[in-house]
Order: structure tokens, then C-alpha cells, then sequence
């Protein structure tokens, strides 16, 4: 065993606090690991010593790639398991860094990007004007446990640190709903991991220098040097081999031969001829976090601590949501769309973290890095320190009156991809690929219209009248020959009236339907309905707009001042699952009742209560974020549904738009 000494782990806690990040699946920050735990080290070295000692599950972060390359999956260890984790690493490295080779630049002291260039053009100007630029797959999420723990074994100064390397190789990660178990790979933000993967692709090094290779290797980006372009194309069969014995293989897109003539990419530098050029030192964009799992619940963390060997603890049940200033998702602070309805409190930026506060007292305190928007209602004020910070990470503030009219947006930069919003023109203009996807969203908006009763149907024999389908399947053959957007919104509108006609005789409340009624909504069930509509086509247009597409640029609704008509497009598909399932379960629960509203009279308005409004949104949260269809969550089938949009107009395919697959639920 391992005998790490406090002195140790207090010089690697200096270096995690150094590097700040995030909290783990715990929710401890550095902050308050400073403040609580940073004078433990004599306990945390005597249960390494001894054996005691268990790491926690790893949290999930997903982090777009700058300039549009993708999504890169972070695991991060717990504030007191990076420390551990650093001791381990430091100490090992004295071991492992005298046997690796001088190939090898990453994640070394004394080596760098710039160092690993510099090599490159020296051997270049030596006459080798040929390069094999390669990159290894998945190469960290496709590490071997098996072959990687069989050379630590055999490995005397491995050894002591085995039982500690095993956890974290075989590590449990959290994805804010599940504990998962690594099956390969080294965990990308776990402190050891750059050690690990060095080490795992060492003996690749010796046996690339053995064959004569002149190898330069930054992590699982390769360069190989050669004189000849057979030379070259003699090297990539070799190192094709070299790695399937590691069980890796090579990306096929990012593996070529090229001359430094024709140019060729390498860790961010473009060869070209005797120059290189290094954009990334001027470009200093950074990957936005898309998906951040929140901190682990309690109890379950409890029972992880407790357990034995073997599966891990089930989830608890979620509790539901209380009423509070910021309404929140169940389980933790970790919100993505918080609705500021406190009428008089204040948004704050306070070091890496946003406050709302209402006289003196703080009512939400939470990074600013696990937003995606924030609602503000009515009369809150929100500091310039702090709008500032959210719009530079990417977070969408929106501003509503206090019964929920949408005003307007401060939004971040738009998408930065150009050539998308191009062709998103271009298939507008396009007048037969336009009508293709008018058609397309009217015919899938009643077909998940007709989803809904059909489904609350099969608990209530009896409610619909008979005949009731077939006018809905004459409105979905109707579409594919309707030759212009007048007859499409004439097909459409029919078709709503028999729908809303069917659903509400699932109404089972107090409160009466007259038929559906926009601007202004003049009782409760409009109120809510223009309510939910307004929310879903608030979170796709901050979608469309992040993806790179124009929201104001529609297929079936059509180009007018002010208006987001190709959000409105894809909320129709969604209406019937997303937004009228969810108004009919909260009135037929008795969630939101008679006294829940009171009216205007002045504008004829059916108005929310302020206490009614917070309970309102935190059942939202919840409908949106539960598993509903298709093993996802209706947040997710709207990030799904624009990524999906947007492959088919970059692409120039056909879209089919979302298409619901309701489970059975409490009416």
C-alpha cells in the first residue's frame, strides 16, 4: 500500500486550489473544501495508508469543442480525490518519466506544444518532407482495462499504488439520473489520467522507435517524419498494427500521408511548405459546457460510501419541488432554466457564481457554468457585473412580464456557423423543399395530436365520439397533396378544432372550455395553455439560435417583425405531448385550481397568482425534465429535434419532425 504522508497531499492540495474547477458529485466546491476540510490531511493519509481509503463517483460534464468540432466528455473526481489523485500521479511520475521516450510531449514537465513543433520543423529542414499526421480514436474513452492494469501489476513501482489506480481505473460515474461503471477508458479531468494514458501508450513508443520511426506524439495525436511518401505509407501500416495489439485503432478522417508542400494540421499548427502557423495562440475561444450532471443526492451518496462490492445504489425517488424565489429542478441547485419570479429581488455575480438576493437575504446561490437561460419575471433587477458574465458564457437571459407575456431577450453572440444559416436561406428560397417541410410539421403536428387522446382513450372507453379518428387521418393524407401554406394553415386549423374538441373531454376540473383563445387568454385553461407555449418556444429559440440557425426564418409560419417563426415550427410537434398533456395533469391533479387565478378586468385577462406562478414552474421543470418519450426527457427532444433540423438542412435530406411515444402515466 501506498504510504502518501500529509506534507503530500498538502503540496497537491495547493496545486488542485491552484487550478480551481468545479465541484464534484458531491457538491463540494474549492471554496469550501478551504474552508471545512483543506486541515484533514493527517486522516485522509492514514485511510490511504491503511487501506481505508474510497474514492467517490466521478461527475459527467459535456464541453462543446471550439469552433464547431464536436463534444468532448469530461469525468471529474471530487475535490478530495483530486488531491489524492495528484499525490499518487506526482509520486509515480518520478518512477514512470525516466523510462518514457523522448517522443512523447504531453502532459510532461519540460515539454510543451511549442517544443513539440519545434521538433517537427527540425526534422523537416533535415530533409524529411513527408509526414504521416495521425490520431488515435476514442483513444480515452477506449483505453484497455485489462491491458493496462496486466503492465501496472508487472510493474514493481506501480505496484503499492495498485489498489488506488484499480478504483480509479474502474471507476463510477454520475450522469445526474444514474451511477454508470467505466468499462475502458481513463477519465478525462480525473488528475492520474494524463499519467495513465502516457504510460498505456509507452511501450507504442518503444516499439515505434525500435523500427526507426522519428515519432512525435502529443497524447493520441501522432506525427511521423519521413523522407519518402512510401516511407510514409510503409509507416501508417506499421503503426495500424502496432496499435491493435493495444485493442486501438486509428481515426480513418484524421490519418493521412500529406507532404510539407500540400500542408497538413498537428496539434492546432498548419505545416506549409517552411512555415507554421499556430492560430490557436490568438484564438482564445473555449468549449461551452452543453450538459453538467448535478451533485449526486445524499442519501445516495451515503449508501455509495457503505457499500460493498458490486452494483451500485439505487437513485431515491426525486422529492417533489418546493415553491421558492428561483424555481429549480428536483434534487440539487444544479439548474439550467431557473424562473426569477421574487418581485423585488436582485441577480448577482459573486466570484464564479450568481446569487438572487431579496432583502439581504440570499435565496439561490449557484454557478453560473450549469445555466442555459434564466427567466426573469416582472420586477427583478439584475446587475451589469452580472448580465455581463452570463451572456459571455452563453446563458440566454429572457425577460417576461409578471403574468408571463414574453418582452424580449439579451442573447449571446449567435451561432458562429455561417454556411448553416446560408443554406437555412437557401431551402427557404428552395419553393418545393419549403412546402416539403410545411407538410412535413403539419402532418407530424396531428399525428401526435392525435397521439394524445387516443392515449388517455385507453383509460376512458367511451369519452370520444366515433368517427373521431378518421377525421384526423383524412387531415394527415390531406397534407401530402396541399400545394401551398394557405391550404396547409386551412388543414391545420381544422384540425386543432376536433383535437381541442377531443382532449377536453379529458378535462376532469372545474374550470370550462370555450374553445381555444390566444391574445388575451380569458380563462385559466388558455391562460396556461399561451403559458407552456411561450416557455417551449422561448428554450428553441435559444436552441436554433445556438446551433447557428435563423429562428425568425419559418417554413410554415411565415416571415413576420418581431416573430420566431421556425421556433413556432418546431413547437408544433410538441404542443399536443409537451404542452397540453402537461396543463390537463396539472388541473386534473387539483395542482393548480380555481383559487390559483384572479382576472383583469381592464383586459379581460385570466391571471396566475404570484404563490401559483412558482408552483406553476416548478412542475414544469419537472414535466420537462422526467423521461417521457423514447427514453428521454422533453428538454432533450428539443435539443434533439434542432440538431436534427439542422443536419437536414445542412445536409439538403428530409426531415421527419418529432414524433411522440407517450408512456402510460396518472391521468
Amino acid at each position: 500500500m501506498l504510504d502518501l504522508t500529509p506534507a503530500e497531499l498538502a503540496e497537491s492540495w495547493q496545486r488542485v486550489s491552484e487550478n480551481a474547477g468545479c465541484a464534484g458529485a458531491d457538491g463540494v466546491t474549492i471554496e469550501h473544501y478551504a474552508r471545512h476540510g483543506s486541515g484533514g490531511f493527517d486522516q485522509l493519509a492514514a485511510e490511504v495508508t491503511t487501506g481505508a481509503y474510497r474514492c467517490l463517483p466521478l461527475l459527467q460534464i459535456v464541453v462543446e469543442k471550439p469552433g464547431d468540432a464536436g463534444k468532448r466528455e469530461f469525468l471529474i473526481p471530487t475535490v478530495r480525490d483530486r488531491i489524492v489523485q495528484t499525490a499518487v500521479a506526482r509520486r509515480l511520475s518520478k518512477s514512470f518519466e525516466p523510462e518514457f521516450l523522448a517522443a512523447s510531449y504531453a502532459y510532461r514537465p519540460g515539454r510543451s506544444v511549442d517544443r513539440a513543433i519545434a521538433r517537427a520543423t527540425q526534422w523537416r529542414d533535415r530533409g524529411c518532407l513527408f509526414a504521416v499526421s495521425a490520431d488515435i480514436h476514442a483513444f480515452f474513452e477506449r483505453v484497455s482495462h485489462r491491458i493496462l492494469l496486466d503492465r501496472l501489476l508487472a510493474d514493481p513501482d506501480a505496484r503499492p499504488a495498485l489498489p488506488l489506480l484499480e478504483q480509479w481505473i474502474h471507476a463510477w460515474y454520475w450522469d445526474g439520473r444514474r451511477l454508470h461503471k467505466l468499462r475502458r477508458g481513463v477519465a478525462q479531468g480525473a488528475p492520474v489520467s494524463p499519467l495513465l494514458s502516457n504510460y498505456f501508450l509507452s511501450e507504442f513508443d518503444r516499439r515505434m522507435e525500435a523500427q526507426g520511426a522519428r515519432l512525435i506524439r502529443y497524447a493520441d495525436d501522432l506525427l511521423l517524419l519521413c523522407e519518402s511518401s512510401d516511407e510514409a505509407q510503409r509507416l501508417l501500416a506499421t503503426v495500424r498494427e502496432e496499435l491493435k495489439l493495444l485493442d486501438l485503432e486509428l481515426n480513418p478522417d484524421k490519418s493521412q500521408v500529406r507532404s510539407f508542400a500540400e500542408g497538413f494540421s498537428f496539434i492546432g499548427a498548419m505545416f506549409l511548405r517552411d512555415k507554421v502557423f499556430t492560430p490557436w495562440k490568438h484564438d482564445h475561444a473555449r468549449g461551452r459546457v452543453l450538459f453538467m450532471a448535478h451533485r449526486m443526492p445524499q442519501l445516495l451518496l451515503d449508501k455509495f460510501r457503505l457499500r460493498k462490492r458490486g452494483r451500485p445504489p439505487s437513485p431515491p425517488a426525486v422529492p417533489a419541488p418546493r415553491p421558492a424565489t428561483a424555481i429549480q429542478p428536483p434534487g440539487d441547485t444544479a439548474m439550467s432554466f431557473p424562473y426569477l419570479t421574487e418581485q423585488g429581488s436582485v441577480l448577482r455575480k459573486s466570484g464564479d457564481r450568481l446569487i438572487v438576493e431579496i432583502e439581504d437575504r440570499v435565496t439561490l446561490d449557484l454557478p453560473y457554468h450549469k445555466l442555459e437561460a434564466v427567466l426573469v419575471f416582472g420586477n427583478v433587477q439584475i446587475t451589469s457585473a452580472a448580465a455581463g458574465e452570463m451572456l459571455d458564457k452563453g446563458v440566454r437571459l429572457s425577460f417576461f412580464t409578471r403574468n408571463g407575456r414574453f418582452i424580449g431577450a439579451a442573447v449571446p453572440a449567435s451561432g458562429k456557423n455561417v454556411l448553416l444559416r446560408v443554406r437555412q436561406f437557401q431551402a427557404y428560397a428552395d419553393a418545393s423543399r419549403a412546402i416539403e417541410f410545411a407538410r412535413a410539421i403539419v402532418r407530424q403536428k396531428i399525428a401526435n395530436s392525435l397521439a394524445a387522446p387516443e392515449d388517455l382513450a385507453g383509460q376512458n372507453p367511451g369519452v370520444l365520439r366515433a368517427g373521431w379518428r378518421s377525421d384526423f387521418e383524412d387531415a394527415i393524407a390531406s397534407c401530402a397533396a396541399a400545394p401551398a401554406i394557405a391550404m396547409l394553415d386551412g388543414i391545420e386549423g381544422s384540425a386543432a378544432h376536433t383535437y381541442f374538441e377531443a382532449l377536453m373531454r379529458f378535462n376532469k376540473s372545474r374550470f370550462t372550455w370555450e374553445g381555444r383563445r390566444k391574445h388575451p387568454a380569458p380563462d385559466p385553461l388558455n391562460a396556461l395553455l399561451s403559458l407552456t407555449y411561450t416557455l417551449l418556444t422561448h428554450e428553441l429559440t435559444g436552441l436554433l439560435d445556438g446551433v447557428g440557425l435563423d429562428p425568425y426564418l419559418g417554413f410554415l409560419h411565415q416571415i413576420d417583425y418581431g416573430r420566431p417563426s421556425l421556433s413556432l415550427d418546431l413547437i408544433e410537434a410538441f404542443r399536443a405531448p409537451a404542452a397540453d398533456r402537461f396543463v390537463l395533469r396539472l388541473v386534473n391533479l387539483g395542482i393548480l385550481g380555481e383559487r390559483d387565478f384572479h382576472r383583469d378586468p381592464d383586459e379581460h385577462l385570466a391571471l396566475l397568482t404570484p404563490e401559483a406562478a412558482k408552483r406553476f414552474f416548478a412542475e414544469y421543470e419537472t414535466w420537462m425534465l422526467q423521461t417521457r418519450t423514447a427514453g428521454r426527457s422533453f428538454r432533450h427532444s428539443l435539443r434533439a429535434e434542432v440538431e436534427r433540423l439542422a443536419a437536414a438542412i445542412d445536409d439538403g435530406a428530409p426531415w421527419t419532425p418529432f414524433r411522440v411515444e407517450l408512456a402510460p402515466e396518472t391521468k
